[in-house]
């Protein structure tokens, strides 16, 4: 759930402020190391999904949620130095 809603914000996202394709603005904020920064707005769909497990005491899906989150930090720091 936590890639899907991240894919979707970063997709949504592109294609609200950005003139050229999808894929094509992706390479381009790969090129400009942005890339981490998009990722990083494209995980704040995943905070609402967050407190909406918590409030239906889904604790399980909460922490797969976290868990996925912290991979994603792991991702955005390692494509900062690449």
């Amino acid at each position: 759930m936590g890639i899907v809603l991240t894919l979707i914000g970063m997709y949504s996202f592109t294609l609200l402020f950005s003139d050229e394709k999808v894929l094509d603005s992706f390479y381009l904020l790969y090129t400009q190391k942005k890339l981490g920064g998009l990722m990083s707005i494209g995980a704040l769909l995943n905070l609402p999904v967050f407190f909406v497990f918590i409030n239906q005491y889904r604790y399980d899906k909460a922490y797969g949620l976290v868990s996925f989150l912290l991979v994603l930090v792991i991702i955005i720091g390692l494509l900062k130095f690449i």
